[in-house]
């Protein structure tokens, strides 16, 4: 809390009370002792309370503040930005006072999302604890009709199976129960924003996040100004490299990959890949091309100067654009895309620092 609002609330206290407690004595005043002593006690209480009442606030000012400090060091830990060299990740300035319920903490643009991560409040034990079957989370950008989904900010190597599971840890881990906070990340598509931003001409879109209580209790936080970061990324060309798989005897070729610290795009192209990608194809002659997909983001190896080794995990949406497969995969902490030294699937070395 800035400093004069705690003189202002020392002086919202009632000017008659702080006059009585001063007005001194004088040694000619009638009345016994017993009415001065009365005097100097109720002048020293006077004071304490102030001075209780300034305390109280400052507490809950810093109590309030302290979560905010608190979740961007330990988001920042949790998705290993420092130790990975990631200067794509921004945090924002936090501010001294609750601004309108929602409170930016940190962004990071992996090329297809800015995933941006924020504090509202408040939000009520029970209401945490309902989520994800009666409590939901969504963003919006005020003035649009653009939203998209938001949820509790979980641990990233944390994996959870059960409605209970992850009632139980998004109190530990996302809920605040001394401020009433809850941690999201709202997942913003890249497009949404550039739309947002030419619809309202402006760079700072005003994001706003709702709380949705069972099916039409719905309560807003924000806006607060958003802008689009710059991404951080690296593409590993592989010169149209063929792979070939001796169990469903196909070949796929590996054209490249795009490559941040928090998401991938294999780029791979095979016979009769702009048919199998239409909502009309055929899954059934689909199928094979599908599980070579999954083969080349999951099982090739990204691996760096100390020797450990990285997979992407399998492609979220693999839409078909500009003549090849875009395999988007997305993970939650991050790697240094700076320290690769070889890419490799099986035997076929596809990159390789030089």
């Amino acid at each position: 809390m800035k400093r004069e609002l705690l003189s202002k609330a020392f002086g919202d206290i009632d000017e008659s009370y702080i006059l009585e407690a001063y007005c001194p004595v004088s040694e000619d005043a009638s009345g016994s002792p017993e009415r001065i002593v009365h005097m100097k006690k109720k002048r020293i209480i006077t004071f304490a309370l102030a001075a209780a009442l300034m305390l109280a606030l400052g507490i809950t000012a810093y109590a309030v503040w302290g979560i905010h400090a608190a979740r961007q060091q330990e988001l920042k830990a949790d998705l290993k930005v420092e130790e990975n060299n990631v200067s794509s990740y921004m945090e924002y300035t936090l501010p001294e006072e609750e601004a309108n319920g929602l409170v930016l903490l940190s962004s990071v643009n992996d090329g297809q999302q800015q995933r941006v991560y924020v504090n509202i409040s408040p939000v009520t034990e029970e209401e945490a604890a309902r989520f994800p079957a009666d409590t939901r989370f969504a963003w919006s950008i005020a003035g649009t009709e653009i939203g998209g989904f938001a949820g509790p900010q979980l641990p990233s190597e944390l994996s959870l199976s059960g409605e209970e599971a992850v009632r139980k840890a998004v109190l530990e881990n996302a809920y605040d129960e001394e401020t009433q906070t809850m941690t999201l990340q709202c997942y913003v598509d890249v497009q949404f924003i550039e739309k947002a931003e030419a619809q309202l001409g402006t760079e700072n879109v005003p994001l706003q996040v709702h709380l949705i209580a069972g099916e039409n209790d719905t309560r807003t936080f924000g806006p607060v100004p958003l802008s689009l970061t710059e991404e951080q990324n690296r593409y590993f060309d592989f010169g149209n490299a063929v792979y070939h798989d001796e169990e469903l005897d196909k070949d796929i070729r590996i054209i490249g990959l795009e490559l941040t610290p928090f998401s991938a795009v294999w780029k791979v192209s095979y016979e009769g890949a702009a048919a199998f990608h239409t909502p009309e194809a055929d899954q059934d002659a689909y199928a094979p091309w599908s599980i070579l997909e999954d083969k080349v983001c999951i099982e090739t190896e990204i691996i760096f100067s100390d020797g450990s080794a990285f997979s992407t995990g399998g492609a979220l949406t693999c839409p078909f654009e500009d003549g090849v497969v875009n395999l988007n995969c997305g993970w939650g902490s991050a790697i240094n895309i700076d320290d690769v030294r070889q890419i490799v699937l099986d035997d076929l070395v596809l990159w390789e620092a030089r």
